[in-house]
């Protein structure tokens, strides 16, 4: 799939994700949002979504961050936080996880699979 795409669906998702949780602290017994994770879901949608119609290699750049930081956000319990972050950030719902998780693996892997097609583009055109 096109790098464009990804952060576009990406960029989506996290946003009605962040909306969700500015309008509304739950989402039934699935999501538990505090208004920080709220603010970086729509903060990191808002990028993504603005990422996806710039050029491609801004797109390829956004979705390595998303995936990056998503990945440290699904890991952030196990990294040696100090206390007060981690109440920030609220508790890990499993289904938070898993969409974070797939973002990253998603997001990461796209933008390695672009760079590394136009690696063997371009060394195709070279003498």
């Amino acid at each position: 799939m096109k790098p464009r795409w990804v952060c576009r669906i990406v960029g989506w998702l996290y946003a009605a994700l962040g909306a969700a949780g500015t309008l509304s602290r739950d989402i039934g017994a699935y999501f538990r949002f505090t208004p920080v994770e709220a603010y970086l879901y729509l903060g990191l949608g808002v990028w993504a979504i603005w990422a996806a119609r710039r050029r491609t290699r801004t797109s390829v750049l956004a979705l390595l961050c998303i995936g990056l930081v998503s990945f440290a956000w699904a890991l952030s319990p196990w990294m040696g936080l100090p206390a007060p972050v981690l109440r920030a950030m609220g508790s890990q719902q499993p289904l938070d996880l898993l969409i974070r998780e797939l973002v990253a693996i998603w997001g990461v892997g796209t933008a390695v699979k672009a760079v590394m097609d136009w690696r063997a583009s371009h060394r195709s055109t070279t003498p």
